[in-house]
């Protein structure tokens, strides 16, 4: 009885968790993405493509929070 209980609860943290990390890991690749790809246009230092990954990373946290989904 507990342990259903038990093993349904961790089933749905862990879904959770593991939606919400995937969300954030194509977020961070799609834009690390698009700035490699404008700082090999540019022939800029490849290093600043994660810039652009750590900015979209923000930026979706902070309209995933805003909105009320966390």
């Amino acid at each position: 009885m507990i342990w259903e209980q038990i093993i349904d609860f961790l089933k749905d943290i862990s879904e959770i968790f593991f939606t919400t990390f995937v969300q954030m890991l194509s977020v961070f690749s799609l834009g690390t993405g698009a700035a490699a790809i404008a700082c090999w246009v540019y022939d800029a230092p490849m290093s600043l493509s994660l810039v652009g990954g750590i900015l979209a990373l923000g930026v979706f946290l902070g309209v995933y929070w805003f909105l009320g989904e966390w």
